[in-house]
């Protein structure tokens, strides 16, 4: 049970800092699976948006990752575009259990939204769209994050 007290502590951080945990549709809040907003960061093409992100925890956290996803839509090369699903090497090979909710949600989503990588892709349309052309991809990028991330 030790990995629900860490989890409490830093959902507690995570709500110290401002944010909301919100639970899933038509739920309790649960420790295992929760939501939290996340804003597209200035300077990118998702500025002015914000998502719902799903963190799914298991019982080996902080030894192993939570499970993230966006649950609105996002045109990005490392979400998936049907299920949200995050590829990023520090929630996977890299994760650290000295890393913390916070630390996904105010470091960790925000480099990776500011910081694409089409190398690496979930979602191939996006990654081929930012190899042809980095303006055509912002401009797309600007007009999903309007239709999906502008409502919350």
């Amino acid at each position: 049970m030790a990995w629900r007290k860490r989890l409490a502590k830093d959902i507690a951080e995570l709500t110290a800092c401002g944010h909301k945990i919100i639970p899933e549709e038509g739920t309790e809040v649960q420790l295992e699976c929760f939501r939290v907003t996340v804003a597209g960061p200035p300077d990118s093409p998702y500025a002015g948006g914000q998502w719902h992100v799903r963190l799914t925890i298991s019982t080996e956290f902080p030894f192993k990752s939570p499970s993230v996803g966006f649950v609105e839509r996002i045109l990005h090369p490392n979400v998936d575009w049907s299920a949200g699903a995050v590829c990023l090497d520090a929630l996977n090979k890299n994760w650290s259990p000295t890393f913390t909710l916070r630390h996904i949600i105010e470091d960790l989503l925000p480099m990776l939204l500011a910081n694409p990588n089409p190398d690496d892709p979930l979602n191939h349309d996006a990654a081929a769209l930012l190899r042809r052309s980095r303006d055509e991809f912002n401009a797309e990028a600007k007009r999903t994050t309007l239709r999906y991330a502008s409502c919350i």
